[in-house]
């Protein structure tokens, strides 16, 4: 069978081998020269000008020890794999990585009863390889192959069983693209599997959980709710029977406060409460029972942003409606200097970071009462609805580089466009003395409209509490960020721009640093799925099969062609130092 060559373009050092023959067959051009007699010379010279007897060429025995391993040494180099029978498999490992694996019995988690089963697995009868993929939100194969059980458990060190899911059937595609369907799949984790009837003669599943009784935080939220903060948390009771807990919360510094809740089978309860929106955190916490994760939660205060707006209108009455509706809204800050959105009826911009809304007035005498086009992909545009309502503008047409957000046949009723320094430039075309929008639920949703996009833009964190797994959104102004995780592992971005989604692996406290700020945000164990330990199993379903043919397998030879070369070159060496290799 002809080998498979990992590198066919080493065949080109081949070019060396008519090299060596020249190197033999030009060393007997001598020099001509003239002696008196033969008589005393061992052999004579015959006579190359013509005759009918063909010479034999002579080659020492050096000559094709070096020529055989010049030709070994290029097929090394071209990295041969044979396909070799072979009767035991490799095998890949999924492991389950959601944190209900985590759960414990009499001190012992479902975790160390699967590492010990594949410890005893590796000392009983070791496979020829191994790879290991971790089942999280998303499948992850864990370093190389592995040869021993000593690499194996180095690489298990980071199975941590943190995820709030398991996609344990994307990790087994995983596996047997990566095993290239030769492999024996083995998955060790804590849950029955979906097909309890599995075909595949080349897939094992392990289940080592327990159906445990469990109180859990299932749902944990903190929004600003005027001047204070509305907190929701809901438990929930994955037990057979009614149970009790006790829900302790502690807010800042403030005193614990705890209350009884007793729950059925199954049952879950929501708590809905205010603090102050100074609280600098809220902790809850349950009794301890056998999945720690899931008992307490952390919650930071809301992002609570602002806009600084500077109304700039000439007409006092569009300028105390601007006004009235911008506090309605309840994102305007508190002051006007330095803005960030500017309300005016000229083309002037003030401040390198502020956007605009120019409100044109001039000639808005046609009074539009639909049908109204309306871009709903605009953030402008959200909750939306004109049916009814009577919008006076001016018949215009759109200016060069404005996106129209809502028109009415070809005017252009509200558009924007973007600079080249990122900042929004709004155009409101409206005459409010004879139009009804004002007057509508629209107007308040308009500039709420604005205000939000405005902070969605701005830089800084856009939450501050996150559920396990989720990505936190990061507005950056191209600085260096450096995020630090709750285990203290640090994480450097030198470069960013615009939005950074960051990854939260970890439960607990986060914070991130860029320039001279820093901003925290929480993420909690949110999920209820994998909180429900009733669902647990133990027990093994399918089973690999125990054929004893032969299989081929690819395996690289390359060892082969570099032993038989060095032994000829050490046979070469022993002629040349002994002197009988001829010459």
């Amino acid at each position: 069978m002809i080998p498979f060559l990992t590198y066919p373009l080493a065949l080109m050092a081949l070019a060396a081998v008519p090299a060596l023959a020249a190197i033999y067959l030009l060393r007997n051009r001598f020099r001509r020269k003239q002696v008196s007699s033969l008589v005393l010379w061992r052999f004579q010279v015959q006579s190359k000008a013509g005759g009918a007897k063909i010479n034999r060429l002579q080659l020492p025995l050096l000559f094709f020890l070096e020529l055989l391993a010049l030709v070994l040494l290029v097929v090394a180099a071209t990295g041969p794999q044979w396909k070799l029978p072979q009767s035991a498999r490799p095998l890949i490992v999924v492991l389950d990585d959601s944190f209900s694996m985590r759960a414990v019995c009499d001190q012992v988690s479902a975790q160390a009863r699967a590492h010990d089963y594949l410890e005893k697995l590796f000392r009983r009868q070791p496979p020829p390889s191994a790879r290991l993929i971790l089942a999280g939100r998303e499948p992850r194969s864990l370093g190389a192959t592995a040869k021993s059980w000593r690499e194996v458990d180095e690489l298990l060190a980071q199975w941590q069983c943190r995820a709030p899911a398991a996609a344990i059937d994307a990790a087994i595609t995983l596996a047997a693209e990566v095993g290239k369907q030769q492999a024996n799949i083995l998955v060790l984790t804590d849950h029955r599997p979906a097909d309890e009837k599995i075909s595949s003669q080349r897939l094992e599943c392990h289940a080592f959980g327990l159906p445990l009784d469990n109180f859990a935080i299932v749902n944990a939220s903190r929004t600003a709710f005027g001047e204070q903060d509305r907190c929701l948390l809901e438990v929930a009771n994955f037990s057979t029977g009614a149970r009790a807990t006790k829900l302790t919360v502690q807010t800042g510094s403030n005193s614990v406060q705890g209350s009884s809740i007793l729950l059925g089978a199954h049952e879950s309860q929501r708590l809905v409460f205010n603090i102050p929106a100074a609280a600098p955190s809220l902790r809850a916490t349950l009794d301890a029972d056998s999945l720690a994760e899931d008992n307490e939660v952390q919650l930071l205060p809301p992002i609570r942003k602002r806009v600084r707006v500077q109304v700039a209108l000439a007409n006092e009455n569009l300028s105390a409606l601007v006004n009235r509706t911008l506090d309605a809204t309840g994102l305007r800050a508190a002051i006007s200097e330095n803005p960030e959105l500017v309300i005016h009826e000229t083309e002037a911009v003030a401040g390198s970071n502020a956007w605009s809304l120019a409100w044109s007035t001039v000639a808005a005498t046609n009074a539009y009462t639909g049908p109204f086009i309306v871009d709903t992909s605009q953030p402008l545009a959200a909750g939306i609805a004109l049916e009814g309502v009577i919008w006076a503008a001016a018949a215009a047409t759109n200016s060069p580089g404005d996106v129209p957000v809502i028109f009415a046949g070809n005017t252009p009723l509200l558009s924007a466009r973007e600079d080249a320094l990122g900042r929004r430039h709004l155009t409101l075309n409206l005459n409010p003395e004879i139009s009804t929008l004002q007057n509508t639920p629209n107007w308040p949703i308009l500039f709420w409209n604005i205000l939000s996009w405005r902070i969605s833009e701005m830089p800084g964190l856009k939450e501050s509490n996150a559920r396990l797994g989720a990505e936190v959104n990061l507005k950056t102004t191209g600085e260096a960020v450096t995020v630090i995780q709750p285990d203290g592992g640090k994480r450097f971005f030198p470069k960013t721009g615009g939005d950074l989604a960051l990854e939260t692996p970890l439960p607990g406290i986060y914070s991130v640093v860029a320039s001279a700020t820093t901003n925290q945000f929480s993420v909690n164990v949110l999920a209820a799925d994998k909180s429900d330990l009733s669902v647990c199993a133990t027990g093994q379903w399918g089973k690999w099969s125990e054929d004893t043919e032969h299989r081929l397998v690819e395996a690289s030879v390359v060892w082969i062609f570099g032993l038989l070369a060095l032994a000829l070159l050490t046979t070469h060496l022993y002629l040349v130092a002994t002197a009988k290799g001829g010459s």
